[in-house]
């Protein structure tokens, strides 16, 4: 490998291609943020929207955000004569590219003005805007959903493969492919792992002859053998019973099975269907006998034999066919899908706008970007995959353009996320060396600590990382910060080995060994800590001054959130408080599980089963016993049933987060969890349940059903991705358990990592690996998949010695390694390092390393271990058989506790709300505002609900009534484009929305032509008559939401000017309206949803979808019984309001804007009841009188200028 040039900020060049290699510790933050400012500095022009930033997650794009500025805001400050001293600036200040200050302070005071426009992203909101933003260069449609959660897709695409080919009469293969134990959910795994990734080469490439001719094969086959075994079956017989070559196990062929074999082969002989091998048929293959022979004996031959290994290989490989064709049909199938309803998930954002660079109007959409973007950083480079790559080399081809890529091959440990190492190791090769760099300082980790993990990576020789000819270039520590462990060994590595038990055979059991390891470890932390209690362990902060060592400054890293409690278990028994850091997903928690549980229970109180299930959880915590004393009490058991229901109650009425607030304080759940030893764990996953459930149900608009049913689905498929991943649980100052992968960019002063003796998993049914040219193989059963399993299992111990590299160099001070014969350890990093060699002439690595290790005695692994400590020159301490006193039970320092309550003595304004009209409406509760549900309030039913006569078939009168109904309706208008709303865009409409909300396929035709009358209803007066249909578009927002201020004001004053208007021309009272009103006192702002604001004609409109059951005849939505209706439920006070939002809004954003004259009014559309032939029918409008709207507004907001 070439060697790379030394990297530095001030100097290296702002032009061209460059790849910065920047080892753990070395500064890549600071340093993107000080090439950032060099080019806001020293560029003419260039502002924050200018500079491309891409890092690889949400967090690291904030914090990277967040540093960026920071570092402007320095600068501002040290040009300007101020600012703390600071070597990097004071250089730049005399600099040849120095502008002069005057300049760049102005350059960098424009850049800090608008700063909130930078560039700064993950690759995925790259994508999204470059596609978004250039939708004609791309051939991106503009309203394209971003669909985080593909698994829904996925299942569809494998549910119609299943169902295409194992259901129905003709389904031969099916029971292979139950042998086999496919399934459905199989598939859709199958297919996520290949689909998003262009570039994968998916083998065997399925042929759709070939499975034709396979299929004649093995009918053939099948004949040949059903003819051979009626005329020579006795041969086979006593072949089987006699022959003194054949072992006779249990399993195999002894006499008991023998006669079972041949029972199960006379049935399938008989039969006419191929593929319906019994349990056992591999015993009848040559293969299988002559693995089945005794030593120096001949396997046995018969033709019969032949044929069925001839059988069971032709089978196996129609099957591997099968797949083959789902692997290709898919992939097609998911992207038509995708498609079809104009979605795209993450992967898409990235193939989508590769495709368009890579199309023909690729070079005209990379100029785009180009002029857009003039400088460009891409963050965590290591962790891109090879579309992300070609994206970044095909915008800024040529050079023009600075280009940064920035990584370290080293801490590429990514890969199940789909990141890729060697699209890096591919963007290396194609640098110039003269544009390759590393950063070789290290500003985390004392001088000791650096050579320690370096004498160890150099144990590997040329090839540490053993793949991808990736390097340990030589760092030096930046900087000596002290630190002191008493009468313990000053090594920073200390390396831990066991011997094997006396009940260990080979190697030491998985069981025992992890809890000799977490004791060993747990002790270990209780001693550190009570030196730092008597003031021998310190460590020295950033003024020089030396502290003591507490429970934050120690960190245990883990490879499993099993290990992960089993550490926290053992520091809970010592009392050393620890939280786990984990990026495993909230749904895949107890937690989880319990919340949905309970959340049906509460949905459901009717249901006895769930309600008793939901008494079992912690949530409220019986148990067997006392939920089966509790069902003999029947006066008790009624009262719980009631508390369900309050809870359903409390959850329609007022939404999920105040029922769950009040579920958990009325059923004391935090008194109950805190005392558990994982209290705090599991109130915080609780707690992010809630916030997660409230989120959906605020953003989807979805009620108890559909909620519990968003909820469920998660919880039994997690989806992927970082934004539901766990919360730490606590911030104070306790140990760190955190896995590998979630370590990343962290650092600890002393850092654990007893676990990364773990060796490779099996690569299950598809191999992955990468060829000549860094070309990527997905391989399920080609003939050279062995080929391709031995390079993919080199290239997972390769990311096994990253996973190392990146635990040791999170310690700061020192660090403990563990190693001994562990199960699985003779394929692990420490491993490789300690014993491993590369061969000559491409061998296995890993099978020689197996072999190796194998072998190998205690005395042999420790013998090595001295080695490496007499290389380390005492950075390296060998410790056999750690056995730390266990002390005492921790207790806080003084001066950590007692926890003392503050006394609160200000004054909390309870008057102040955010108000709606849900809230006017029902009084002082205070009520989310949410879409119209179809609710009959029980104190005014309305007439028609006495009505007995049954709703015509096959009508909107028949459609489902309530919230479900109702979320569904206002959804389909949300979402319909009125401009280009024909019959075949609505039928797709409403096809998609009944699926998605679970309504039957029988409805598509009454709602499609329910959508048909909405459209086509004449609305307004004579000469400002339109339809919907007429709109164009850009003339109408969906779902408007409006805040305005409150100032004071009680239900009297409104009530007084609601009665002062009357009667309405319509026919709805105001007074009546006025004497239901009584929320008391309210102050604070107002907030509604409108349905629809659309203008027409010059004129401006509020329309709301109203999904009310009035009757099931077309007369019952006349005007009469429209106003009766509006007046029950109050909705002149609705309308009225949201007239006062739109007309302030209006007021303030459009010169020359009159009530009088550009307001139409309000139109309330009874979605059951609209006829275009009889346009009266289903449709209330109204022109609220200016006046009305005029003393409305002073009585809430005030008069800010502008009146109707």
């Amino acid at each position: 490998m070439t060697s790379l040039r030394p990297h530095d900020n001030l100097t290296v060049e702002l032009s061209g291609h460059n790849l910065v290699e920047a080892s753990a510790g070395t500064g890549k933050t600071f340093a993107i943020a000080c090439l950032y400012l060099r080019l806001v500095v020293e560029g003419e022009g260039l502002l924050p929207e200018n500079i491309l930033v891409v890092t690889f997650t949400e967090a690291a794009t904030k914090e990277l955000r967040a540093r960026i500025r920071q570092r402007l805001r320095q600068a501002r400050d040290r040009f300007a004569g101020g600012g703390a001293p600071d070597e990097f600036l004071d250089r730049l200040a005399v600099g040849e590219r120095w502008p002069g200050h005057a300049t760049a302070l102005s350059r960098i005071d424009s850049a800090l003005q608008t700063f909130d426009c930078a560039a700064i992203s993950t690759i995925h909101g790259f994508c999204l805007r470059a596609l978004q933003e250039n939708a004609f260069e791309s051939g991106s449609l503009f309203d394209t959903e971003l669909a985080a959660d593909q698994e829904p897709l996925l299942r569809q695409v494998a549910d119609d493969f299943w169902r295409r080919h194992f259901f129905g009469a003709d389904a031969p293969l099916l029971p292979l492919a139950l042998g086999r134990r496919w399934s459905p959910e199989e598939l859709a795994a199958f297919l996520r792992n290949i689909a998003g990734k262009p570039h994968l080469a998916v083998e065997p490439v399925w042929h759709s002859g070939e499975a034709d001719r396979v299929a004649g094969e093995i009918r053939d086959a099948f004949a040949a053998l059903a003819s051979l075994w009626r005329t020579q079956r006795d041969e086979v017989a006593a072949i089987l019973a006699a022959d003194p070559g054949l072992s006779r196990s249990r399993s195999n062929y002894h006499p008991d099975l023998v006669p079972g074999l041949l029972a199960a082969m006379d049935g399938y002989a008989a039969g006419t269907d191929p593929y319906a091998l019994f349990a056992g048929f591999d015993k009848f293959t040559t293969g299988f006998l002559a693995g089945q022979r005794l030593k120096k004996a001949d396997p046995p031959r018969h033709d019969c034999f032949d044929l069925c290994d001839r059988l069971a290989r032709l089978t196996s490989q129609r099957l591997l066919l099968l797949k083959a064709e789902f692997a290709a049909r898919g992939r097609e199938r998911l992207a038509a899908l995708k498609a079809q309803r104009n979605v795209r998930g993450y992967d898409d954002l990235l193939t989508d706008l590769h495709a368009a660079l890579d199309g023909p109007g690729g070079a005209a959409l990379a100029d785009r970007l180009r002029e857009r973007y003039r400088a460009a950083l891409i963050d965590e480079f290591q962790d891109t995959d090879q579309v992300q790559y070609r994206i970044f080399r095909a915008v800024f081809s040529g050079g023009a353009v600075p280009l940064f890529l920035i990584g370290d091959p080293k801490q590429a440990i990514y890969s199940f996320r789909g990141a890729d190492v060697f699209a890096y190791l591919e963007a290396r090769q194609e640098i110039p060396a003269e544009r390759r760099f590393t950063m070789d300082r290290n500003w985390r980790s004392t001088p000791e600590m650096v050579d320690a993990v370096s004498s160890l990576f150099r144990l590997g020789g040329e090839h540490p990382f053993l793949a991808g000819d990736i390097a340990f270039p030589p760092v030096t520590a930046a900087r000596r910060q002290g630190c002191s462990f008493g009468d313990r060994d000053p090594a920073p590595l200390q390396l831990w080995f066991f011997r094997r038990g006396e009940s260990d055979r080979d190697c030491i059991n998985l069981g025992t060994g992890r809890q000799r390891i977490v004791t060993a470890v747990a002790d270990e932390i209780s001693g550190l800590l009570a030196d730092g209690r008597a003031g021998t362990a310190c460590l020295e902060d950033e003024d020089g001054r030396m502290q003591p060592l507490t429970p934050g400054d120690v960190a245990v890293i883990v490879r499993s959130h099993f290990e992960a409690g089993l550490v926290q278990q053992a520091l809970r028994e010592r009392g050393i408080p620890s939280v786990v850091q984990s990026a495993d997903s909230l749904f895949e928690t107890r937690e989880a599980g319990e919340v949905w549980t309970v959340m049906g229970a509460v949905a459901e109180p009717g249901n006895e089963g769930r309600v008793r299930a939901a008494l079992v959880t912690a949530l409220f915590g019986l148990n067997g016993n006392d939920l089966a004393l509790l069902m003999e009490q029947e006066a008790a058991w009624e009262e719980r049933i009631a508390a369900f229901r309050d809870y359903r109650d409390l959850w329609r009425e007022r939404g999920f987060m105040t029922m769950f607030r009040a579920l958990l304080d009325r059923e004391g759940v935090r008194e109950r969890c805190l005392p558990l030893p994982d209290g705090e764990r599991r109130l915080t996953n609780l707690r992010h349940c809630a916030e997660v459930l409230h989120q959906a149900a605020v953003e989807r608009r979805l009620g108890p059903d559909a909620l519990t049913a968003w909820f469920g689905e998660r919880v039994s498929v997690p989806p992927p991705g970082e934004d539901y991943q766990i919360r730490l649980e606590s911030d104070d100052r306790a140990v760190r358990i955190v896995t590998v992968h979630v370590s990343k960019g962290l650092e600890y002063p002393v850092v654990f990592a007893p676990f990364m003796w773990g060796g490779l998993r099996d690569d299950g049914d598809l191999t992955l690996c990468h060829e000549e040219g860094f070309r990527l193989v997905a391989d399920f059963g080609t003939d050279r998949r062995d080929e391709r399993r031995r390079r993919a299992r080199t290239e997972a111990l390769a990311e096994n010695l990253r996973l190392l590299y990146v635990a040791l160099t999170r310690a700061r001070c020192r660090a403990y390694l563990v190693w001994g014969k562990f199960r699985g350890a003779e394929t692990s990093a420490p491993g490789w390092l300690l014993h491993g060699s590369r061969p000559d002439g491409g061998g296995d690595p890993v099978a020689l390393l197996e072999g190796t290790l194998k072998k190998a005695t205690d005395q042999t692994l420790l013998e090595r271990l001295d080695h490496l400590k007499a290389l380390s020159g005492g950075g390296v301490a060998v410790t056999e058989e750690p056995c730390p006193v266990r002390l005492p039970r921790f207790r806080p320092a003084v001066g950590e506790a007692p926890l003392v309550c503050r006394d609160f003595r200000g004054d909390i304004d309870a008057g102040w709300r955010v108000a709606s009209f849900t809230s006017f409406a029902s009084g002082h509760r205070e009520t989310a505002e949410l879409p119209d549900r179809d609710q009959t309030p029980p104190e005014l039913p309305p007439d028609a609900a006495s009505d007995t006569a049954a709703p015509p078939e096959g009508s909107m009168f028949a459609f489902p009534r309530g919230p479900r109904a109702g979320i569904f309706l206002h959804g389909l208008f949300e979402q319909l484009d009125f401009a280009v709303a024909g019959d075949d865009a609505v039928r797709d409409l409403v096809r998609r929305e009944l699926e998605r909300n679970g309504h039957g396929a029988q409805w598509l035709d009454p709602v499609s032509r329910m959508v048909g009358n909405v459209l086509n209803v004449p609305l307004g007066g004579e000469g400002n008559s339109f339809r919907l249909a007429d709109l164009v578009p850009g003339s109408w927002l969906a779902e408007l939401e409006f805040y305005f201020p409150l100032r004071f004001v009680r239900d009297t004053q409104v009530a007084a000017i609601l009665a002062g208007a009357g009667v309405l021309p319509q026919g709805a009272d105001l007074g009546a309206v006025a004497r239901r009103i009584a929320f008391g006192e309210a102050r604070g702002m107002v907030r509604g949803f409108v349905d629809l604001v659309l203008s027409h004609g010059g004129r401006y409109y509020l329309i709301d979808w109203k999904s009310n059951h009035l009757g099931n005849r077309a007369e019952d939505y006349g005007p009469e019984r429209l106003c009766r209706e509006m007046e029950r439920s109050l909705y002149p006070l609705q309308y009225l309001l949201y007239t006062v939002a739109l007309n302030r809004f209006l007021e303030r954003r459009l010169p020359g804007y009159r009530y009088e004259e550009h307001f139409g009014g309000v139109f309330y559309l009874f979605l059951r009841g609209i006829d275009p032939e009889r346009p009266a029918l289903g449709v209330y409008h109204d022109l609220p009188r200016p006046d009305l709207v005029r003393a409305l507004t002073d009585c809430l907001a005030g008069r800010e200028g502008g009146a109707p």
